[in-house]
């Protein structure tokens, strides 16, 4: 099986990068709009600053990751059903939580098999 893991910095973020609560509902929201099912989610707050929500998919992850200095928002998207579109996940990230910033986006093939 082949899918695609999508790792993405969004940039120029507003203060809403320091809301665990917004940052956790836009992941669910979004991974809920492709079908996906929640298992589970985790926050880690970082001292000074900065946060990390994980929230666990029946088809894998996603994790935001969030560097306030830099008004920066880290995503990690994972999703093990090929129907399911993670380009899709991350831009209603974008539009939730930073709607008026620049985002980047890389595109990794994965397969899942017992070899190459």
């Amino acid at each position: 099986m082949l899918m695609t893991h999508i790792l993405a910095e969004l940039y120029d973020c507003p203060d809403v990068i320091h809301d665990a609560e917004a940052l956790a509902e836009a992941a669910k929201t979004a991974a809920q709009s492709v079908g996906a099912t929640i298992v589970g989610e985790y926050e880690v707050r970082y001292v000074p600053h900065g946060l990390t929500i994980a929230i666990f998919l029946g088809e894998s992850h996603i994790v935001l990751t969030t560097w306030p200095e830099f008004n920066l928002l880290l995503v990690d998207i994972l999703l093990c059903n090929p129907e399911m579109d993670p380009q899709a996940v991350v831009e209603q990230i974008q539009q939730q939580i930073c709607p008026g910033g620049q985002m980047v986006v890389h595109e990794t093939p994965r397969r899942i098999a017992a070899h190459p």
